[in-house]
């Protein structure tokens, strides 16, 4: 067992609850946990001091400093692009605590390490670029579904064309095309909800 001096102890305490935002919650308990351990033990483990000095090693001032201006630099578009990645990864059951947060904490700002593991890795990306993109079909056009489009869309239109209702909503799949549309078959009364590469463009026929 590693004894340290208690005013040392003490100092670093102080610093990293000085600093408590720059943790996660698993670190914050491990703090409580150890702080009763020393008050009753004088003393902690090596893997405990090991594990104290990366916390120590978050809250450096050059990490400090590294924080702000990550803090600084989250702006409207990145706060917009984590909603839309945490949105997805809400149903897939990734990164679940992270994406209720964001989207539960309308001022809750994302480590940078976190912003970069749900909205920079490859299945984020194709996310985000179906939200960016421009609709394919215009609200108020005319549509039909495609034969790979799943048996229930075509169940529900049969072969009618549908118009477009809207071309927004939130992105369930990462596959390209999935940009959500709410269609609605002519004659019909039930709005089908379905993804852009399910649909394609109505042509009248033409008259003989």
């Amino acid at each position: 067992m590693a004894t340290i001096v208690e005013k040392s102890f003490s100092e670093k305490l102080q610093h990293i609850y000085n600093n408590l935002h720059l943790l996660t919650d698993w670190q914050r308990g491990f703090l409580e946990s150890i702080e009763k351990q020393y008050k009753h033990k004088n003393k902690l483990s090596v893997n405990q001091l090991s594990v104290l000095k990366n916390i120590e090693d978050r809250v450096s001032p050059e990490s400090i400093v590294k924080h702000d201006e990550w803090v600084a630099s989250y702006d409207a578009e990145k706060r917009q692009d984590a909603q839309i990645c945490a949105e997805y990864y809400k149903e897939t059951g990734y990164f679940t605590t992270l994406a209720a947060r964001i989207l539960i904490d309308p001022e809750f700002i994302p480590s940078e390490k976190s912003y970069r593991k749900i909205c920079e890795n490859k299945y984020a990306k194709k996310v985000l670029e179906s939200s960016r993109s421009e609709p394919k079909f215009a609200t108020g056009s005319f549509v039909l579904f495609r034969t790979t489009a799943p048996f229930t869309h075509q169940h529900q239109a049969g072969e009618r064309p549908c118009v477009v209702l809207s071309t927004d909503g939130k992105i369930q799949s990462s596959a390209k095309g999935s940009k959500p549309y709410k269609v609605l078959p002519l004659g019909k009364t039930t709005i089908i909800k379905c993804e852009e590469r399910h649909l394609k463009k109505f042509r009248k026929l033409k008259k003989k």
